[in-house]
C-alpha cells in the first residue's frame, strides 16, 4: 500500500508559533493557496481514499487537494494532540520534553506521547484494514500526529527523537506498508 502523508495549510497560530492541539483553527490565506498547491503537486496521483483529520484546518485541506476526486473519510484518531491548557501557548516555553517517551508527561493536560502514538497506531490499522494492499491512500492531518504514524511506519524506541521528522504546512511524504 502507498500511503502519503500530508500535512494542513497554514494558520494563524502556526505563524504566531502557537501549539493548535484540537482547538479548532482554520486556514488562513496562505493555508488556502498551500492547500492549492498541494492539489497540482497531487493532480498526477491517484487516490483510492482519503483519511482526515475532522478539524477544519486538515478538513479543508483535505477537501481541496482532492478536488473531489475520491471519498474522505473523516477519522477522529486522526486529531492533533491535545495539549489540554497549553493550547494557544509557545512550546517553546513548555519546561518538560513533551516528545519524551520515557518521561511521558501530561503535564497541563497534555496527552501524553504514548497515547498518541497509539492513537495514530489504530488510525494506521484502520487504514491498513479497510483498504487492499495495491491502494494509494492519502491521510491529511496535523504535524503531531503525522509525526506519530511516521514513527509508526518506521519504528522507534525509548531513545527515537521524534523531533528528527517535521512535515512544514502543506508538505507531503511516501511511505510503502
Amino acid at each position: 500500500m502507498k500511503l502519503y502523508l500530508a500535512r494542513h495549510g497554514q494558520t494563524d497560530w502556526n505563524i504566531e508559533h502557537r501549539a493548535q492541539g484540537q482547538a479548532d483553527i482554520p486556514l488562513n490565506e496562505t493555508g488556502i493557496k498551500q492547500a492549492e498547491e498541494l492539489r497540482e503537486k497531487l493532480k498526477s496521483y491517484h487516490f483510492d481514499v482519503c483519511y482526515a483529520s475532522p478539524l477544519s484546518r486538515a478538513a479543508k485541506t483535505a477537501e481541496i487537494a482532492v478536488d473531489g476526486r475520491c471519498e474522505i473519510i473523516f477519522d477522529d484518531n486522526l486529531k492533533e494532540r491535545y495539549f489540554g491548557s497549553r493550547e494557544g501557548t509557545d512550546p517553546t516555553t513548555w519546561e518538560e520534553d513533551d516528545m519524551d517517551r520515557q518521561l511521558n508527561t501530561n503535564a497541563g493536560g497534555i496527552e501524553p506521547i504514548n497515547d498518541v502514538l497509539a492513537r495514530s497506531e489504530k488510525a494506521l490499522e484502520r487504514i491498513k484494514a479497510e483498504n487492499p494492499p495495491d491502494a494509494a491512500v492519502l491521510v491529511v492531518g496535523h504535524g503531531a500526529l503525522l509525526k506519530m504514524i511516521h514513527f509508526n511506519i518506521i519504528g522507534y524506541d525509548d531513545n527515537t527523537d521524534f523531533l528528527s521528522f517535521h512535515l512544514g504546512n502543506g508538505e507531503i511524504v511516501e511511505h510503502e506498508i
